[in-house]
């Protein structure tokens, strides 16, 4: 089978949440090869801490319609927290908290499709309108001005299916923050539906990238890997969460094989036998801005970069073509 061969301005390796919101804002052509869903997809989907980008946080707020608000959210321990939060979570006061199929303390248990994952409660809600009614007969036995219930209200119809609910019960019915949850599940399928709208954007999932030399970068791509694809680009970005092909340490030197690109913490302290093994790697972050031959521009952006959480992937991928021509 011949390989695949394109051309782009903007190459990003990485389909999470860094790489999705670089390719909403860069400008020119832009090729977006994903991998898998990756960790956004099993996150909380609240960013927190919020408050140091009010740009960053006006554009992300705008460009995602009303599923998400400043305000606050409640954990599954009971714990408040605040930032930028799915709209769906947002709640003032003092709620009630349903559990389903589960005994937690201070949680109203309910009984709904026992042996079923989160996951798989809100894909039916999303496509069984029965299966709705069910829900709200479940809840009915709360009496109470709103419900937060576990984030299992769809993905691709989550507000729609809330406001039924809540219109049957004559009842607020919102969501407590689980991870990992359908929540970072739905944030990456709302994104991804934006970047279809885009017309010189290209996604392509199920890519494994393998060569990064002389301007392009050389992989393969399907479930069972067997289209090689060779795309070349004037800009690069890698948003890949973690290292695309791990560590590796020379003297007192950590660097990433593929890219060469060296971690920019000191890590000297932590080399002991239990480093690899139990050590979160992905907070230690390569070199924002790398060199690798044959691009006008190479950056990391997201976890790979500056370490977890959704926030400051937020940031890097909104300020991820700063300063390009």
């Amino acid at each position: 089978m011949r390989a695949l061969e394109l051309d782009c301005d903007n190459l990003i390796i990485g389909g999470g949440l860094a790489g999705l919101i670089a390719a909403l804002r860069l400008r020119g052509s832009i090729i977006l090869l994903s991998g898998g869903l990756g960790a956004t997809a099993v996150s909380s989907g609240v960013f927190h801490p919020a408050g140091t980008d009010a740009d960053a946080e006006d554009w992300f707020l705008s460009t995602m319609d009303g599923a998400y608000v400043r305000g606050k959210c409640v954990t599954v321990s009971g714990v408040t927290r605040s930032g930028l939060v799915p709209a769906s979570t947002a709640c003032e006061g003092s709620p009630a908290l349903a559990a389903i199929n589960e005994e937690r303390p201070g949680f109203r248990r309910i009984e709904f499709m026992n042996g079923r994952s989160h996951q798989e409660i809100a894909r039916i809600l999303d496509h069984d309108d029965g299966a709705v009614e069910a829900l709200a007969d479940a809840l009915s036995p709360i009496k109470a001005d709103c419900v937060l219930v576990p984030p299992v209200l769809g993905i691709e119809r989550a507000e729609d299916v809330r406001e039924r609910i809540s219109r049957s019960l004559a009842m607020e019915v919102r969501e407590y923050v689980t991870a990992p949850s359908v929540l970072g599940l739905r944030l990456i399928h709302a994104l991804k539906k934006k970047a279809a709208a885009i017309e010189r954007l290209q996604m392509l999932d199920i890519v494994k990238a393998e060569r990064i030399v002389d301007g392009h970068v050389e992989g393969v791509m399907g479930t069972k890997g067997k289209r090689n694809i060779r795309v070349r680009a004037v800009n690069l970005f890698i948003a890949t969460g973690g290292p695309m092909t791990g560590f590796m340490v020379n003297g007192d030197r950590m660097f990433e094989p593929l890219t060469g690109a060296t971690v920019t913490r000191d890590f000297e302290a932590d080399l002991n036998e239990n480093f690899f093994s139990d050590h979160p790697l992905m907070y230690k972050g390569i070199e924002p801005e790398l060199y690798v031959h044959g691009f006008n521009s190479v950056r990391s952006i997201g976890a790979v970069s500056c370490g977890w959480g959704l926030y400051r992937a937020l940031l890097s991928g909104y300020h991820a073509g700063d300063g390009l021509e």
